[in-house]
């Protein structure tokens, strides 16, 4: 299906599969070409996920512009492709839609509490509702809670925490699988290098893309019409903090972040691709008067701006303080320019359209994939407020300073991944989630 829309007297583009909308999984190589990520300003939106990213000749190569686009379209279009309506039609062509990536097998389904091997791929591929939520109650096992590193939680302006999630694709799920790594004694017992398929534009096939997806539950002063939205199973578990009980219930959640890792061919380091929520937090120094963000407080000043939330740290507990948090590094121009022309092509398809609301904060790839184990990652710094809220840099004197393997790299961060036989784990953490076999 091609619909041709007219918009600003500028032709817009809009590419669907195989004539009936139906999006890739990331695993069917049988689609049409995607659409070229070169140093060009995207004019597409396709449902066609991208095998890797496609960059200018090398004459036109200069890394802070055309190269950055060129990793920037990649990422917006592994975004649009990976939030396409899987039961087909258009990205946000009602409004809200179900996502592709919400039809991937999320992490505690394919590391069993039990250690045993998880269900086929297919099987429960169609989702029902969301569920945020951890059945073990020791502090590795939060991460429905809290971010990564357990660096601490994040609060919203109602007083509720921010929740977390991981899926993967099925060329990432079968490697797991294959390879027995979906517990600690198959990790251990495994010799091989570690090395996850890499996506590939010559052979069109795709590589392991994990997607980190961080939740804010919907209440008092949120417009849930520019949110994706899900009904989902809130479980808080027992934590260390007095008074905390074990509690489940239904509530509307809106996505605040979106983290997207490809590894390809052309960035065996993984493409590392963060989107957020417009409204989550203002620049450092220039909020809005006003405007009303989900992590931040206008009135509330700057004075503990960034802090992580005194401990204990109880996430049933209702009224909490909340997180004041701005973004120390503002979104590059180009990557801004980027991002109003996709807002306007989603703007395009349906003016209540909720992935207007999402923004790239930016892209991260290995400039030298060979040089060394990171691979000169640019830009050297990059983070997500909600999903690396307290790693972002630290103001001193009112300067902001970032510390070298302190502050966010996604893959400097990554590059120290091991599994629980201690060796490199391709730049994941996610294989340390794994638990014993249960006899």
């Amino acid at each position: 299906m091609t619909i041709l829309l007219l918009a600003s007297a500028t032709a817009i583009l809009f590419v669907s599969c195989s004539g009936t909308g139906q999006p890739t999984d990331g695993s069917d190589s049988t689609h049409p070409k995607p659409p070229d990520d070169s140093g060009k300003v995207q004019t597409t939106l396709s449902s066609v996920l991208p095998y890797d990213v496609s960059l200018p000749p090398q004459n036109e190569r200069v890394l802070e512009t055309t190269v950055r686009r060129g990793f920037d379209n990649f990422s917006w279009h592994s975004f649009i492709a990976l939030c396409w309506n899987p039961e087909g039609g258009l990205i946000g062509e009602h409004g809200d839609n179900a996502t592709v990536w919400e039809t991937w097998k999320y992490n505690y389904e394919v590391f069993l509490d039990s250690g045993q091997k998880p269900s086929p791929w297919n099987q429960l591929l169609v989702k029902k509702d969301k569920s945020l939520f951890q059945t073990g109650k020791t502090p590795p096992d939060m991460r429905a809670i809290f971010q990564p590193f357990l660096t601490g939680p994040l609060i919203d302006q109602n007083g509720q925490y921010a929740r977390f999630e991981i899926a993967i694709n099925k060329e990432m799920f079968e490697y797991i699988d294959n390879n027995t790594l979906y517990n600690i004694e198959g990790q251990r017992k495994f010799k091989d290098t570690l090395r996850f398929p890499s996506g590939d534009s010559a052979k069109k096939t795709y590589g392991a893309i994990m997607v980190k997806a961080a939740w804010k539950i919907l209440g008092k002063g949120d417009d849930s019409t520019k949110f994706h939205r899900r009904m989902a199973t809130i479980h808080t578990p027992v934590t260390t903090a007095q008074g905390t009980r074990d509690s489940t219930y239904e509530a509307l959640v809106g996505l605040v972040g979106l983290h997207i890792g490809t590894k390809t061919e052309v960035s065996p380091q993984w493409i590392w691709s963060t989107f957020e929520h417009v409204d989550n937090v203002p620049d450092y120094g220039k909020a809005v008067a006003g405007k009303q963000y989900n992590f931040y407080n206008i009135a509330a000043g700057e004075k503990r701006l960034n802090q992580v939330p005194s401990q204990p740290w109880n996430p049933g507990k209702p009224g909490q303080t909340p997180s004041q948090i701005a973004r120390l590094t503002p979104i590059d121009s180009g990557t801004q320019a980027l991002n109003d022309s996709i807002r306007a092509l989603l703007v395009a398809i349906n003016p209540k359209s909720v992935w207007q609301y999402y923004t790239l904060v930016g892209t991260q790839w290995p400039v030298h994939p060979s040089a060394s184990d990171t691979g000169d990652p640019f830009p050297l710094y990059m983070a997500n407020c909600t999903l690396e809220t307290y790693d972002q840099g630290s103001i001193q004197g009112g300067k902001i300073v970032y510390t070298p393997n302190v502050t966010s790299s996604c893959i400097n961060c990554h590059n120290g991944a091991t599994t629980w036989g201690g060796a490199p784990s391709d730049f994941t953490f996610i294989l340390k989630t794994a638990k014993a076999e249960k006899k």
